[in-house]
């Protein structure tokens, strides 16, 4: 069984979860304080689950915008996939279909797939675009915390 962790906002403990635990908040198991949601893999939103979901998570949220149709996109795919796993329990991977919803990327001034737009605190942090590798990804996210 695949264990994740994450660190108490508190207290700083790193908590062992259990990765059938996606989605859910824990406690800490020193200070039993709530945890944030583990993600491991990238959430899908949409323009009516977005807002919700980010205002909700209480860590930063790494947001790629995607379509169908792009080849980029669909090569960049399993590298999100990793970025999640290997950013769970530090932040919230999601993904939005740009084709499904283009008032949502045109909201974040999206002009080009794939992009991941790093979100904290529901305001804008950085952006990178294009495809990049799973370590320069990680490590631009980490620059930013």
């Amino acid at each position: 069984m695949a264990t994740y962790t994450v660190s108490c906002g508190f207290c700083g403990t790193k908590n062992r979860i259990p990765a059938e635990k996606e989605g859910k908040q824990g406690r800490c198991g020193n200070c039993h304080k709530e945890l944030p949601p583990l993600y491991y893999r990238p959430h899908q939103l949409t323009s009516r689950t977005f807002d919700a979901f980010v205002n909700d998570y209480s860590g930063p949220v790494l947001a790629e915008f995607w379509a169908p149709w792009c080849p980029h996109c669909a090569a960049f795919a399993p590298t999100v996939r990793k970025v999640a796993e290997l950013l769970a329990g530090e932040a919230a991977v999601a993904q939005i279909n740009s084709q499904e919803d283009p008032a949502l990327a045109q909201r974040f001034g999206v002009n080009s797939i794939p992009v991941l737009i790093l979100i904290r605190q529901g305001k804008i942090a950085d952006r990178l675009s294009g495809s990049q590798n799973s370590d320069a990804i990680v490590s631009w996210f980490r620059r930013h915390l």
